[in-house]
């Protein structure tokens, strides 16, 4: 049962309830104004957002109108995402954003999902004061890419990049805790589009399942792993979760990825890369071209 919250802000009185499909124009109206620099992608994905049976969008109401959003994805029996967090600029600074997070702090207690995490850009220092008051800790910084796809050149050396299957369990598994980027974080992967959950054995095999899981090989040994994800917004790209491997052939991998995906009709690879110089590196010498929009911080935190 979801208890919902009513609050004074100041002077006008802040419902909070889950979305109906008549908000959709008010909202998607106020999140025109969202930033100043680029556009924001809600009105790309509201309709998905709306109909996922996994995600709860909570709107904040004054008077009857929609003024503020958030939405919260249960991504696995105890991973909570937390996205999308959007107020009108007329009825900024007035606690419309605690409001709806305290409704999603109800919902993840409730559903007993112990982690929560989001993210932030990186320049975001309301967002990023925020997390820190809250006890969030940042467990990694993450960079858009993308590279368009690009067919076998006559000179290419022969692929080393073969399409891994529950055979490789082992090895994969073995790779991901010997190459682990983060340490002392947990690893992570990149879900529909954006959204970071643990990459637990139980996940790598349902991602073996679909046939997302590529390697590279050298003299039978696994040295380079990528797995496939997807996007909310685009289905014409191919769209990566998680890389890892060896930096001294992780751009043979990131090349041979651009190829794969000319092969299987995307025209481009993208995603968010962790930030690691040797990785960085690769990713420039295979062209793939950093995104606009600066690095997004991804925090973790208990919820109690």
């Amino acid at each position: 049962m979801i208890h919902l919250i009513m609050i004074m802000a100041q002077v006008d009185e802040v419902k909070v309830r889950l979305a109906q499909a008549e908000d959709r124009e008010a909202v998607l109206a106020f999140c025109q104004n969202t930033w100043e620099n680029h556009s924001d992608y809600i009105h790309l994905i509201w309709d998905q957002w709306f109909a996922a049976p996994q995600g709860r969008i909570f709107v904040a109401v004054v008077n009857d109108i929609p003024v503020g959003i958030a939405r919260v994805v249960q991504m696995t029996d105890s991973e909570a995402w937390w996205e999308g967090l959007r107020v009108a600029p007329a009825y900024r600074g007035r606690g419309i954003a605690s409001i709806l997070e305290s409704q999603i702090e109800q919902f993840v207690l409730e559903a007993n999902l112990k982690i929560s995490r989001t993210c932030n850009a990186s320049d975001n220092t309301i967002r990023n004061k925020m997390m820190a008051r809250r006890g969030g800790r940042k467990v990694g910084s993450y960079i858009y890419h993308q590279a368009i796809s690009i067919a076998h050149g006559n000179g290419d050396q022969v692929t080393q990049l073969v399409q891994l299957n529950f055979q490789d369990f082992n090895s994969i598994w073995e790779l991901v805790n010997d190459f682990e980027f983060l340490s002392e974080n947990p690893c992570l992967y990149v879900s529909r589009g954006a959204k970071w959950q643990e990459l637990t054995p139980h996940l790598l095999k349902n991602c073996l399942e679909q046939g997302w899981v590529w390697g590279c090989q050298q003299n039978d040994e696994l040295i380079n792993l990528a797995i496939q994800s997807h996007s909310e917004t685009s289905q014409k790209t191919f769209y990566l979760g998680y890389v890892n491997g060896k930096p001294e052939t992780m751009g043979i991998l990131l090349l041979e990825l651009r190829q794969l995906a000319f092969e299987k009709g995307y025209s481009a690879v993208e995603g968010f890369f962790p930030v690691r110089d040797h990785l960085l590196k690769s990713l420039a010498k295979a062209g793939y071209q950093e995104g606009n929009l600066g690095d997004f911080w991804v925090y973790q935190w208990q919820n109690c």
